[in-house]
C-alpha cells in the first residue's frame, strides 16, 4: 500500500510541476472541447415540512433547533 500512496504523491508532484500560467480553470473537463451547459434540476420543495414530528422525541428543542449539552469549555 505504501508504494501506491507514494505513487499518488509522485503523480501530484508531476502535476504541480506543469506550468499553468495563463490557463483558465475549467468548470467541466469537456469544456475545453465544446460548450457545456450544466443540466441542473429546478430547486423546488419535494418533501413536506415534518420538523415538528421529527423533533418530538428530542430531549430539548428551541425555535426549531435541537439543543445539545455544551461539550467545549
Amino acid at each position: 500500500m505504501l508504494t501506491q500512496i507514494n505513487g499518488f504523491f509522485d503523480l501530484v508532484e508531476r502535476m504541480r510541476a506543469v506550468d499553468t500560467t495563463g490557463v483558465e480553470p475549467l468548470a467541466h473537463p469537456v469544456a475545453a472541447l465544446e460548450d457545456v451547459t450544466l443540466r441542473l434540476r429546478d430547486d423546488v420543495v419535494s418533501e413536506p415540512n415534518n420538523r415538528e414530528a421529527n423533533q418530538k422525541s428530542a430531549p430539548a428543542v428551541e425555535a426549531g433547533l435541537f439543543l445539545v449539552p455544551k461539550v467545549i469549555e
